[in-house]
């Protein structure tokens, strides 16, 4: 997910290139890299193509595709001890993920505004430099090159929890909520709504 993709930079970036991203000299000739972009670009297109069509659903559907896309990415890269074995590499990686969050951010931005705002102040960008996805900017175009999305030199923002960490009462109430089907949680509800109903007729109402 893109929030585990953004933990990852942070975490890299923090304690190897001091918060500041790194240059990535021929980012496009690095194959796991350029197969990345493929998939993405290919992604980028289909977002577009369904938001243009109102298709909603979809559109969130294929930006998590990429979010996917990019957590495979990481995973295969092993940038961790790519670091240290193969530094020019792990500059690639790292800021080919940066773009990747900083994109999903704008993608998400539809559906979750905050959520993609608080991405963007963590990466310390601000809101004017989201993607419009129009080819008059050659924004899709540049998202096909997630390296190139943020710029060497670029000093991240302090990262922070995107979510409240649920405590294991939390969970389990959210367990027992959602449990079963969507018929069993209506029949559920309605039962829970007739109980309340019937308190409510014993109770009294004061004349005061």
């Amino acid at each position: 997910m893109m929030l585990h993709l953004l933990i990852v930079f942070h975490s890299s970036t923090g304690l190897g290139y001091g918060s500041v991203i790194p240059d990535a000299p021929g980012a496009e000739l690095h194959q796991l890299t350029k197969t990345l972009a493929e998939k993405v670009g290919r992604f980028v297109e289909q977002y577009v193509e369904a938001m243009e069509k109102v298709k909603l659903k979809q559109g969130l559907k294929t930006a998590m595709s990429i979010s996917s896309e990019g957590n495979a990415y990481l995973q295969e890269s092993q940038f961790w001890k790519l670091y240290k074995e193969d530094q020019p590499s792990c500059s690639i990686v790292v800021k080919t993920s940066l773009g990747l969050v900083h994109l999903l951010a704008c993608l998400l931005e539809p559906f979750m505004p905050s959520f993609s705002l608080e991405v963007l102040k963590q990466l310390n960008m601000p809101p004017e430099t989201s993607f419009l996805l129009c080819d008059e900017k050659g924004d899709i175009e540049r998202a096909k090159r997630p390296w190139e999305i943020v710029p060497a030199g670029h000093r991240i923002g302090t990262p922070e929890p995107l979510f409240k960490e649920l405590k294991d009462e939390d969970v389990e109430f959210f367990r027992e909520k959602f449990a079963g089907s969507q018929a069993d949680r209506i029949v559920k509800a309605e039962a829970e709504a007739k109980k309340i109903a019937e308190q409510l007729k014993k109770t009294k109402v004061s004349d005061e």
